[in-house]
């Protein structure tokens, strides 16, 4: 199927595996000969293709009021999990792989359609999506050369997987049901609006023409106002934007966390502007500030406005993606100013053509608040679900910066086969325990002993993962703690 792209200059690509992924080489290539070219400096990353699929099962049954959608989702989940399985531990050579890849997605097939009872054409989808998930994640790797690990590219395939398919049987669902709730309703805006932002992007990649300023601009109108507003109207019976505007304004406490918002946004650019002006390479304890920005973001929306912090997240992931569409293209205005602020902030996880990081630092933050089938429940049970809430501000916001900050500073000691120190992790421990600690004496919090214990255990697991894998820790680490913190099986 691929074959055509893959196999240029195969023989030379072959012998660079040879020497530089040789181990990758063997898990990697396919009986199409596909060979790809991973992050550099970087392992493969197995263990991260579990991780999404791990989360999602977890969550379902760790939490109660789960719906029905997110039934369906752990059910895909558990086929991409078994497609991971079969797909990493393929013999060499095997003439039965073919079969064995087939049991996955026929096993996905016959839950989506008996147990969740989705019908036969999504169902059929969700066995489909199921197998071609390992080809996926190849032919991502491949489009974006060096930018990649194999299990990052796992995570970023399976999320895409798992957003497009749940997407449309919401959609499907709500134009029959209008949804009522706050946190249904911001879901389905930003269901169609990352949908149009994806849209865009693929028209770009594929069709040079719309790299061009008036078609691109063009084509933004045209997705934004032809499809996404008119069609948010028709499944919203009641207008997008004004339902946004009316959740923005519906109390003071949320115009002065907006307010709040826009200035943590304005010291974000003033930081980036002040760096291009001084020419100057951020260093890795410059770069952290922004994490600790992240956290100061974050923090306040969920303790008090978890619906509008989730909105917000899904439309500044949008906004993102946007931009880095415009930075890849060269797009003006801003693609030349876009791609000065890569230049003095990339680092050596930076080596292909994509600017990722920023990305994953808001989906490090925003994870737990995507997956959590619980969120902004109603106050009596705020306390215990705000832990695994917050487990991509604990790893990434405070415990990665604290160990670079500290390791930087005081680290003497380093971890054997990394640059990482134990006086970092242990840093890193401590500032989260710390974060954890006030929670709970300021009443966020249940103070228990079983809960301190856990959460012990999850900051100290994290962190000494943080100090040891090569992989991108703004994905890898929020995933594993969540499910270190998820509750108990129905015990909430």
């Amino acid at each position: 199927m691929y074959k055509h792209t893959y196999m240029k200059n195969t023989s030379l690509r072959g012998k660079e595996m040879q020497v530089d992924f040789g181990l990758l080489r063997i898990i990697l290539e396919t009986d199409l000969g596909i060979y790809c070219r991973p992050k550099p400096g970087a392992s493969v990353g197995i263990w991260m293709s579990f991780l999404l699929p791990a989360a999602i099962i977890l969550s379902t049954y760790s939490c109660h009021n789960v719906t029905e959608l997110y039934k369906t989702a752990a059910t895909l989940s558990l086929g991409l999990l078994g497609t991971s399985v079969v797909f990493v531990t393929k013999p060499c050579n095997c003439k039965m792989y073919e079969y064995v890849l087939t049991i996955p997605p026929v096993f996905t097939y016959m839950l989506l359609y008996f147990y969740n009872g989705i019908g036969v054409w999504f169902s059929i989808a969700g066995g489909f999506a199921s197998y071609s998930c390992s080809e996926a994640v190849i032919l991502l790797l491949d489009v974006t050369p060096k930018c990649l690990t194999y299990g990052e590219a796992s995570v970023l395939t399976q999320s895409l997987i798992l957003f497009l398919f749940t997407t449309a049987i919401n959609l499907v669902n709500t134009l029959h049901t209008v949804p009522m709730q706050c946190v249904d309703t911001a879901t389905v805006i930003l269901q169609v609006g990352l949908f149009g932002v994806l849209l865009i992007c693929a028209a770009a990649y594929m069709f040079p023409n719309f790299r061009k300023p008036m078609p691109f601009y063009a084509l933004t109108l045209a997705m934004v106002f032809g499809f996404v507003v008119p069609f948010l109207h028709i499944l919203l019976q009641a207008s997008p934007v004004l339902w946004i505007l009316q959740l923005l304004v519906a109390n003071m406490p949320r115009i002065w966390l907006v307010i709040y918002w826009v200035v943590c946004s304005g010291l974000a650019v003033l930081a980036v502007n002040v760096q291009i002006q001084g020419q100057q390479q951020a260093s890795t304890v410059i770069r952290k500030y922004f994490h600790i920005l992240a956290v100061a973001v974050f923090i306040p929306g969920l303790i008090r406005e978890c619906c509008f912090l989730y909105l917000a997240s899904g439309v500044v992931l949008a906004l993102i993606t946007a931009l880095e569409l415009l930075r890849v293209i060269r797009m003006p205005p801003l693609g030349e100013v876009l791609q000065a602020g890569f230049t003095v902030y990339a680092d050596e996880k930076d080596a292909g053509t994509l600017a990722l990081t920023p990305i994953y630092l808001l989906a490090g933050c925003s994870l737990p608040l995507w997956l959590y089938p619980s969120i902004c429940l109603e106050e009596i049970y705020a306390g215990q679900h705000l832990l695994p809430l917050m487990s991509g501000l604990l790893t990434v916001g405070i415990g990665d910066t604290a160990a670079s900050v500290f390791g930087t500073w005081i680290g003497k000691t380093k971890w054997e086969g990394t640059k990482k120190t134990k006086e970092g992790t242990f840093a890193s421990i401590i500032c989260q325990m710390i974060l954890i600690l006030m929670l709970v004496y300021l009443g966020h919090m249940p103070c228990s002993g079983v809960v301190l214990i856990r959460s012990l255990f999850a900051v100290t697991v994290t962190s000494v993962l943080e100090a040891k894998t090569d992989q991108v820790d703004n994905l890898a680490l929020p995933l594993v703690m969540y499910m270190l913190l998820l509750p108990f099986p129905r015990t909430i």
